[in-house]
């Protein structure tokens, strides 16, 4: 008697149902990778090397850690430095004022010097030694 059995198990596998769900996975990020929008900072990098900008004509100023000011290598009174760096500025028809300072140098002198200049409309180049 050759006896058979009814049910036979199949070895196949239906990918179908895999293929649905990476699809449906590949959406889901599609969609949520649109929505994020990250934090950062746009900026303009330049790119080529700043140029280098070569002043002849400037007008020497040096305050020091003392709070001693200095026009083109002459001592000013702190009293008189409004009047003596427009005089020497005027005189010299310089263009820009090079502001040398010591490391320091107390803020309150050099600012006295950077609003003389801003109300005079000179411009400033600060050097900080």
């Amino acid at each position: 008697m050759a006896l058979k059995r009814r049910t036979k198990i199949s070895a196949a596998f239906s990918m179908s149902s895999m293929t649905d769900i990476v699809f449906l996975l590949l959406i889901f990020f599609m969609i949520t990778s649109t929505m994020v929008h990250p934090n950062a900072i746009k900026l303009l990098i330049p790119k080529k090397a700043t140029k280098k900008v070569v002043v002849e004509k400037y007008l020497n100023v040096r305050v020091t850690a003392s709070g001693r000011y200095y026009v083109d290598g002459k001592r000013v009174d702190e009293d008189t430095v409004d009047s003596g760096l427009v005089a020497a500025f005027n005189r010299n028809d310089k263009t820009i004022v090079k502001l040398r300072t010591d490391k320091n140098a107390s803020t309150g002198s050099v600012a006295r010097v950077l609003d003389i200049a801003e109300s005079n409309g000179i411009k400033v180049i600060l050097d900080i030694r």
